[in-house]
């Protein structure tokens, strides 16, 4: 007699929410700290004709303006839950 061509069954499968497990978030502040300074440090190299100083004033500015505006999007973050 010939076997049926159903599948078997499988097992349960567990999703996420089920399990507890969350997914880390990454902080604003050091996100746009990074990208802060990676725009600051291009844009101070190529205005500053390529010296090594204006790129260093470049990115510590991007990183400072970088972290304020990363720091303000975090607490607006925190008041809405």
């Amino acid at each position: 007699m010939p076997e049926s061509h159903q599948r078997h069954k499988t097992k349960k499968h567990h999703h996420q929410a089920e399990t507890g497990a969350k997914k880390k978030r990454i902080n604003a502040a050091i996100f746009m700290s990074v990208m802060g300074g990676i725009f600051g440090l291009s844009f101070g190299y190529f205005t500053g004709d390529r010296s090594i100083l204006w790129s260093v004033v470049g990115t510590i500015a991007g990183v400072l303006a970088g972290y304020l505006f990363g720091h303000g999007i975090d607490k607006s973050t925190a008041q809405k839950k």
